[in-house]
């Protein structure tokens, strides 16, 4: 395994799960806080996507056309404002190392969307994997079924709405330029962004929010968020998609160590979701 993608996994999952704990933070200073996360998520996917259309319709780099972008233009709509909306205000309601938990059976749940839509075979690991996976959610919810449902319906459709970008841009990718894929994912997620801000009360920043440790909180999120979609990619570009989901994952456990929410008994529930995870991931992982 190429060491360089195997750390960059890692991390990935690492800095993803800061990124969490400093959301925790910003919202703890501020009663408003998903607000100004969704303008400084805008930024992260509309920022690039300047430079594309900059490249593309001044520089003439290849693009190609076509009514199959559709599918990475809704991907970035689903992995983007729509995912981060129910992932912010899940961990609101329930917490974020239950939110964590659920929004991480996102490879899970892209497989069975290919199984069912794109009849994409699944051996019997895979599919002991993913009994395995939601078999440990169950007990773990039900460990805290007081917790209101709504939050978990949240981190549900949040991983539900990963897994959707996932199928999308594996389908597009197949007979579309990577490039052309990309720009349509950010175009996507960047419409997506500036209509749930547009939707919102603007008037989000009280004058006592304002402080220097405020924003240097915001500047550990963006940059913890920021740094996790760059590594996440990395890892794809060096080892594939399948181990980089693999290590991306485990989040879940950075979450679990770090928060310490969780006692022992939930913890193994939380160390075998991961591992139902990854053995749907290595199923896969054999076929190919």
């Amino acid at each position: 395994m190429n060491k360089i993608g195997f750390i960059s996994g890692i991390l990935s999952g690492f800095f993803w799960a800061l990124a969490g704990l400093f959301y925790i933070e910003v919202a703890n200073k501020f009663t408003n806080s998903s607000h100004i996360v969704f303008v400084l998520l805008f930024c992260i996917e509309f920022i690039p996507w300047l430079f594309l259309s900059f490249s593309i319709f001044f520089l003439k780099k290849y693009f190609s056309f076509d009514k199959k972008l559709i599918l990475p233009f809704f991907a970035g709509l689903f992995a983007g404002p729509i995912a981060m909306y129910c992932y912010i205000n899940a961990i609101s309601i329930i917490g974020l190392s239950l939110s964590s938990s659920i929004t991480s059976l996102y490879p899970v749940i892209a497989t069975l969307l290919a199984f069912i839509f794109l009849k994409e075979k699944l051996n019997l690991l895979g599919f002991f994997g993913i009994f395995l996976a939601f078999g440990a959610l169950f007990f773990l919810y039900f460990d805290q079924f007081n917790l209101n449902f709504i939050g978990f319906i949240l981190a549900f459709l949040c991983a539900l709405s990963w897994g959707v970008e996932l199928i999308l841009s594996s389908v597009a990718l197949k007979s579309l330029p990577t490039i052309s894929v990309y720009y349509a994912r950010q175009t996507g997620a960047s419409f997506g962004y500036a209509i749930l801000i547009l939707t919102q009360n603007l008037i989000f920043v009280s004058l006592e929010s304002i402080s220097f440790d405020f924003f240097i909180l915001l500047f550990f999120l963006i940059f913890a968020w920021s740094l996790s979609y760059f590594l996440y990619y990395f890892a794809i570009a060096n080892i594939g998609i399948i181990k980089a989901m693999m290590l991306n994952i485990s989040y879940i456990i950075w979450i679990t160590l770090i928060q310490k929410e969780f006692n022992l008994k939930q913890i193994i529930l939380v160390v075998l979701i991961f591992i139902g995870i990854n053995l749907v991931l290595w199923s896969k992982k054999e076929k190919n």
